[in-house]
């Protein structure tokens, strides 16, 4: 199969998935539906073909596209008052991931643009493409981002009334 009908099938397969998601309510629903959707599909058909070529490229720019359209001027103001908070944790969260690259990388577990890569905070929708581009192994990346959002999101409401109830 060639790799245009290839994709046709993974985005068809991916749109039902997305579907799916979002009608169960569950958080991130269409994006895990997508994904989920197509790995069953890839482990039934024991298949896997290559993306059309160019096609990276086409989802980085949507993708920018649709993090840039959520931007608000507003969001300076309220920039403003949070700058603290949100430049100590996300250097804490950085450099976290960076201990964690390294020691990775120390134990010859995976080479070091895929450990930081994978071990990073970010949206997966950076980071992988960012692997793609020959910084590391993007089925690694991949296998590190998508537990990790699976594990958040599963984890994510029983934390969030853990921390409602201790904080009362």
């Amino acid at each position: 199969m060639n790799a245009y009908l290839g994709f046709g099938l993974y985005f068809c397969v991916g749109v039902i998935g997305g579907l799916i998601g979002a009608k169960l309510k569950i958080p991130a629903g269409i994006l895990i539906g997508a994904m989920l959707s197509v790995i069953i599909c890839k482990l039934f058909m024991q298949s896997d073909w290559e993306m059309p070529g160019g096609l990276n490229f086409v989802t980085q720019v949507l993708v920018g596209v649709m993090v840039a359209s959520t931007f608000h001027p507003a969001m300076l103001k309220t920039l403003k008052v949070i700058a603290l908070p949100v430049v100590l944790s996300s250097l804490m969260l950085i450099c976290a991931g960076g201990l964690i690259a390294l020691l990775l990388s120390r134990l010859n577990l995976l080479d070091s643009a895929t450990a930081y890569i994978a071990t990073s905070p970010g949206a997966m929708t950076a980071l992988i493409p960012m692997s793609m581009e020959g910084s590391g192994n993007p089925l690694i990346v991949t296998c590190f981002h998508f537990f990790r959002l699976l594990l958040i999101l599963f984890t994510a409401p029983w934390i969030l009334k853990a921390l409602s109830s201790f904080t009362r």
